[in-house]
């Protein structure tokens, strides 16, 4: 490899300015991470005038950032993450079938989205490498926000003394949970948390945030609610009056009925015109306890959902419209959701495809909403920002699974290995301690060397154990010389295999992809897609149908989403046709497209509600 070459692939990282003052099993400064290439897959809309796509990613945060590192480094003004709190937690999803429900109560099932248990230091050293290369993609200028709870902000906020040096430490906020108490007459041993904590540094000594005020309510006043400009959305009869000339209701009829239900519209005592309430309130300047603004939210499903509200609140006083935000751990998406309505450009990543969709899904509605209110002209105000795309890339190839944690699980039952808590290893099998690599990449030697650390790492008795017992790598593939490198790392001779599950299972079909019957069909100047049945094995199984899917009366209520891209390149699908409906309602699965000629190709993609995909093309006079 010459010089430039690995210019290309390698990228040194900075000593971190501060001392280190934490000491962890197995503690490794990141030195130097090399570039992982992202493939194209989705595209939602077309680019911003100055050419600018929001991005959106899927796969370990890592390495997302490793290939971020080319194009970003030192172009990122805030980063807010929601990491692992080691909560000692598995976080679940409850998924509900749409439309008719079955009976009893199968239609609601839970999926793991991630699990939030580690052993010994190993939630320290994860930390410890992410925050390094999130420091190199921050600005000078530029804020990170790291939100977590009372279990880890300790140690997080000393290793981020030393990432970032403890002269641009700025605050720990603290933002009130939303958590039921109760009476406990026997006594408890400790409190209920009530809050989170939300760590914010800066990248330099020089940035500062803009002021932010919090609103106390003192007393309430009425105002007129017409509007200059006529609007005929927004001109109809309310309390037996139209606007005045030349003027528009401030709301629409649904909007307008919803105020008048709170309270918070009438007629005038004595003009009988309306006029809504505006609260008078006093402004006091916010310090770092935000007891105001709530953490959680619930409106996705995802089970650790950040409120819009505190993100709105991060985003106005460290970030302007135009500015570039980013959130590695995206879970629902929250963060994406609000920089794209506050006109931020913005990049996100999840490992768990789950998340990837609902964060997708989410910003594409947002985006519909944005571009019908720019149709009718007000949605921007002079010189603000609109950034009306984004799309959707791989990194590293996750094409088996769409989390790492079902793949563990799958392997696991697999293989017959028998798991074991808190603990290094993952599990035992023929009395070997195993440990299972992610599964969506192939095992590296930094995997090898985290391995024969923590086993040097013990004591005499506890390494001459593993002796006697053996270690066993599961993996999907591996790096060429990673074999040999482990064999040079054991210098206590302990039995050592490293299994392939790829090559040495190939019996094993490790999932079950959907299945579809979808016809096409001409009529005139149209393209008719009909979807005609929908079949997911993965979802039946989960319901416990797989032997009686006569129980699914239609299958739409499988159904996600439904994108079609009417021409599309054979590379990345963009989808002019964006089926997603409410969560009560069902997809339409019928769908008119324009046709522009023989060979044209149209794909189509189906997620169900597991975010398990099906994908077709059809061509034009293939049929």
């Amino acid at each position: 490899m010459t010089h430039d070459e690995k210019q290309l692939t390698m990228f040194d990282i900075e000593e971190a300015p501060g001392r280190p003052m934490l000491h962890w099993l197995g503690k490794r400064p990141l030195r130097a991470v090399k570039y992982y290439e992202a493939q194209l897959k989705e595209q939602y809309g077309e680019p911003a005038e100055d050419g600018w796509v929001n991005r959106l990613y899927w796969g370990d945060n890592l390495q997302v950032m490793s290939h971020l590192m080319k194009e970003f480094r030192g172009k990122i003004k805030l980063i807010y993450i929601d990491p692992p709190f080691d909560s000692k937690a598995d976080y679940r999803k409850r998924i509900r079938l749409r439309g008719k429900q079955l009976e009893g109560d199968t239609s609601v099932i839970e999926e793991k989205q991630y699990t939030d248990i580690w052993a010994n230091d190993l939630y320290l050293q994860f930390m410890y490498e992410r925050l390094q290369l999130m420091r190199e993609l921050l600005s000078e200028e530029g804020f990170i926000f790291i939100h977590l709870n009372d279990e880890r902000v300790h140690y997080i906020k000393i290793i981020l003394d030393e990432i970032f040096g403890n002269s641009n430490y700025r605050n720990q906020i603290i933002v009130k949970r939303i958590k039921k108490s109760y009476i406990e007459q026997s006594g408890v041993f400790s409190f209920n948390e009530g809050c989170d904590y939300i760590l914010l540094y800066s990248k330099s000594e020089n940035p500062r945030l803009r002021p932010s005020l919090k609103y106390a309510p003192k007393e309430e006043r009425w105002h007129g609610f017409d509007a200059p400009n006529i609007r005929p959305n927004l001109t109809y009869e309310l309390f037996g009056q139209l606007p005045p000339p030349g003027r528009h209701w401030l709301k629409s009829p649904e909007e307008a009925q919803k105020m008048i239900e709170a309270g918070d519209l009438r007629p005038n005592p004595n003009t009988g015109k309306p006029e809504y309430r505006i609260p008078a309130t006093e402004y006091i300047s916010r310090d770092n306890l935000w007891d105001d603004i709530t953490a959680s939210a619930f409106t996705t499903g995802y089970p650790t959902e950040k409120n819009e509200t505190l993100l709105e609140e991060i985003l106005n006083v460290a970030s302007n419209p135009g500015d570039l935000v980013a959130d590695f751990f995206c879970g629902s998406g929250t963060t994406m959701a609000v920089a794209q309505k506050l006109g931020r450009r913005w990049i996100g990543s999840d490992i768990n495809l789950g998340a990837v969709h609902t964060t997708a899904r989410r910003v594409s509605q947002i985006i519909k909403e944005q571009q019908e209110e720019t149709r009718q002209q007000t949605l921007l105000d002079e010189g603000e920002k609109f950034y009306p795309a984004f799309a959707v890339y791989n990194v590293n190839h996750y094409d088996i699974f769409k989390n790492d944690l079902e793949a563990k699980e799958i392997v696991m039952k697999l293989y017959g290995v028998e798991p074991v808590k808190r603990s290094f290893f993952d599990g035992l099998l023929d009395g070997k301690w195993v440990k299972v690599v992610e599964l969506n990449r192939v095992c590296s030697k930094e995997d090898v060397q985290a391995v024969f650390d923590e086993i040097l790492s013990k004591g005499e008795k506890e390494i001459e154990a593993t002796y006697r017992r053996g270690v066993l790598i599961l993996c999907s593939g591996h790096e060429y010389d990673v074999l040999d490198y482990a064999k040079r790392l054991n210098v206590v001779n302990i039995p050592f295999e490293i299994r392939d599950i790829l090559t040495d299972r190939k019996d094993i079909i490790f999932k079950r992809p959907p299945e579809a019957d979808i016809t096409l069909k001409l009529d005139g100047g149209k393209a008719v897609v009909e979807i005609r049945q929908f079949y997911s094995p993965m979802l039946l199984q989960k319901l416990q149908l797989e032997d009686d899917p006569e129980e699914i009366d239609d299958w739409r209520q499988l159904v996600e989403a439904v994108l079609i891209d009417p021409n599309y390149d054979g590379e990345v699908l963009k989808p002019a046709i964006q089926d997603i409906p409410g969560k009560k309602d069902m997809v339409s699965g019928v769908y008119e497209l324009p046709l522009t000629g023989p060979g044209q190709k149209i794909a189509v993609k189906i997620v169900d509600v597991l975010s398990e995909e099906y994908f077709e093309v059809l061509e034009v006079g293939a049929r």
